[in-house]
């Protein structure tokens, strides 16, 4: 049986792997502050973190830029639609590495009937990695723009996180120790895996919070929500307080170094007494539990890490309680596990003991499954090239070209088969309006069809409205209406005459029989001219198939070789059968289209090396030779200069269009030419193809 701790109840294993909180728990935890000089020490290496993980100008734009393209590549197909930025982001309080977080606001919109249509034309624009989460709180598309490398989450009418958005911005602008105690800490939390909400930890928003707590509680910022005038908003049905007074001051000044903060900021949450307390920044301070009404439900994180049952019980809520500070119903740490809520406390109490015991920042943030972060590093476009010579590469890139020209051909195809279809469709239905590019004889068809179909629904309803008011069908009339012609003509018996008011009503009932006889043969007439338009019109429709069944004969050998429609049983069930083969045409159109966009970019990406082989030849050629053309007596070899970024290949290109076609050209020094040719080494954001729905 494993040995277990008296106090804790963990095991040797989970005691050993939560080291810091165990011994905390068990009253063997001593926390020595560090002295002003080893506190001073950390003052560069923050620094660097800042500098380092910060958003720059250039990741700004890169974000700027994409934002352009979604307003008008998706947002401007939903009217009265709205795109904003919100989040880390926007609140300036996100790692350069963090998620670009979009809000697109549309009145009345159907959530999950949007965000599927905006994972449909994200597909189309080659976006990568393209999810949609409509089972979520807000649903969301997650998605790679492959351009610029950003991670992206597009929600819908998520109003409430705009406001948290404004909030934290405010905050940020009170103080710039905000933000960089904000990237410390976020830059920590996410090399020692706490800050992943899918995984059981805390969000990057929820550690925005509580960085935002403890500066209030620091006196660094004043709290923003406080003040006498309250502003409430109705959203979604549902009334908040969104009070932000930036007009606030604080009332003593606090100078106290990003070092001392960050310190402080790990020994206030290693410290805290999370049993009792809920953390509020709406109140500027942490409020008892009883106050707020979130109690420790249980079991604890203790109870389920340590129950032996083979499936664990779910852990209670409200353990480590952070407040919304505009939901006040939500506690951010409701995603947080048992697991999670161990490794978060351990973490916090293993950054505070490290910066008294001699820890390095450097050492404080090792990172955690080192796995986890391969995605943040910077790809080296030409790690597979490096070690291939010019010829392979020419070949690949002649191999790609001819991959890319015969997906072209296929996607051509599809795209004229997919028309053609749509045609159909929109011609059974008679609602087609657009004939210019159709022959004379197709177009009277197609023409003839919409006008046939009005005319046999004129007809259809005329005699349903006849035989709705009509009794009997006109047999029966027929025989009734002989029935009594006869019974008033005959010859009569003088023992039985009929009384007056018994001719009266057959004499009645003749002619309304009469009537109706007119009627129904007037129903009979509208059904059969029904029949007949009927009959004309398939046969109209068949002609219709002939037309439009007439393909090129490339452009049915490239459908015949498309896998994507092979085995499709398609219905051919008149307009149903078009619009399920047009579906599927679509289908396999998006994944062509996916397949297109990567080989383009794999031939840029090989056309970019062997441009900058060639520069660097020569490159080496030119520096070769002084003087009357004499090579050097020793020559050293260019060393590689590493992976080559976007911006390196931007300014390879923008430098390839600056050289000078004139023969004539003013001599300058070597040293200007050659920072000529680099020319601009910014990032450049080229024309995007827009998604634009075809009919």
């Amino acid at each position: 049986m494993t040995e277990r701790c008296e106090i804790t109840g963990l095991s040797k294993e989970d005691s050993n792997l939560y080291q810091y909180l165990h011994s905390q728990l068990i009253g063997e935890l001593d926390l020595v502050s560090p002295s002003d000089k080893t506190l001073n020490g950390f003052s560069k290496p923050l620094a660097n973190t800042v500098s380092n993980h910060a958003v720059h100008k250039g990741d700004q734009k890169r974000k700027d830029g994409l934002f352009q393209h979604l307003e008008k590549s998706v947002a401007s197909k939903f009217a009265n639609s709205k795109l904003s930025v919100f989040g880390s982001s926007e609140s300036g309080l996100a790692l350069k590495s963090g998620d670009f977080d979009l809000c697109l606001q549309i009145p009345d919109a159907k959530q999950k009937k949007v965000i599927k249509k905006i994972g449909g034309m994200l597909r189309g624009q080659g976006m990568e990695s393209v999810e949609i989460l409509t089972r979520a709180k807000v649903p969301i598309v997650k998605f790679k723009d492959p351009r610029s490398g950003l991670n992206v989450d597009i929600s819908i009418n998520n109003s409430l996180a705009l406001y948290n958005t404004k909030l934290l911005s405010m905050y940020a602008d009170c103080d710039p120790r905000v933000k960089q105690l904000a990237i410390c800490i976020k830059h920590w939390a996410m090399h020692r895996n706490v800050s992943d909400a899918p995984s059981g930890t805390l969000s990057s928003y929820a550690w925005s919070v509580l960085v935002i707590n403890h500066l209030l509680e620091q006196q660094v910022v004043p709290n923003i929500q406080s003040g006498d005038s309250r502003t409430l908003v109705k959203i979604d049905e549902r009334e908040y307080d969104l009070t932000m007074n930036n007009e606030i001051k604080i009332d003593s000044e606090n100078n106290m170094k990003i070092e001392e903060l960050v310190y402080s900021f790990f020994k206030n949450y290693a410290t805290r007494n999370w049993t009792d307390e809920v953390i509020s920044i709406r109140h500027g301070k942490a409020i008892p539990r009883d106050q707020k009404g979130w109690m420790n439900e249980e079991p604890s994180a203790l109870d389920v890490i340590n129950s032996q049952k083979e499936k664990p019980p779910r852990m209670g809520e409200h353990h480590l309680s952070i407040e919304d500070p505009f939901d006040l119903d939500h506690d951010l740490s409701r995603v947080v596990r048992a697991e999670g809520e161990l490794r978060i406390r351990n973490e916090l109490i293993r950054a505070a003991s490290m910066f008294g015991n001699g820890g390095t920042w450097k050492e404080i943030c090792e990172t955690v499954d080192s796995d986890r972060l391969k995605h943040l590093e910077p790809d080296d476009l030409f790690h597979d090239l490096r070690d291939k010579s010019d010829d392979i590469v020419k070949n690949m890139l002649e191999k790609t070209k001819a991959e890319m020209q015969s997906l072209e051909k296929r996607v051509e195809a599809l795209d004229a088969e997919r028309h053609s279809n749509v045609r159909m469709a929109r011609a059974m239905r008679g609602v087609i309006e657009e004939t210019s590019d159709l022959k004379k004889e197709h177009k009277a068809i197609i023409l003839g069809l919409k006008d046939r179909n009005k005319e046999i629904d004129a007809i259809r309803n005329q005699r349903d409205k006849i035989n709705s008011d009509i009794i009997l069908p006109i047999h029966m009339i027929e025989d009734e209406l002989a029935k009594v012609y006869t019974r008033l003509t005959e010859e009569l018996d003088i023992h039985r005459v009929p009384s007056l008011e018994r001719e009266k009503e057959h004499f009645a009932w003749f002619l309304e029989l009469q009537a109706m006889h007119g009627k129904a043969r007037e129903a009979s007439e509208l059904h059969q001219r029904f029949i007949e338009m009927v009959v004309e019109q398939k046969g109209e429709i068949k002609k219709l198939k002939i037309y439009e069944t007439k393909h090129d004969d490339a452009t049915s050998k490239l459908l015949d070789q498309e896998p994507l429609l092979k085995d499709k049983k398609i219905n051919a069930n008149e307009a149903r059968s078009y619009d399920r083969r047009v579906q599927n045409i679509q289908r396999a159109l998006r994944q062509r289209r996916g397949e297109l966009h990567k080989l383009r970019r794999e031939a840029g990406r090989l056309e970019a090396w062997l441009r900058k082989k060639s520069n660097s030849h020569s490159g080496e050629r030119g520096r070769g030779r002084g003087r009357g053309g004499r090579k050097p007596k020793t020559s050293r070899p260019k060393e590689d200069s590493g992976p080559l970024t976007l911006g390196d290949i931007s300014g390879l290109l923008s430098g390839l269009g600056n050289e000078a076609s004139s023969k004539k050209t003013k001599k300058v020094s070597s040293k200007k030419a050659g920072m000529r040719k680099l020319g601009n080494l910014g990032a450049h954001r080229g024309s995007r193809g827009q998604y634009k729905k075809k009919e």
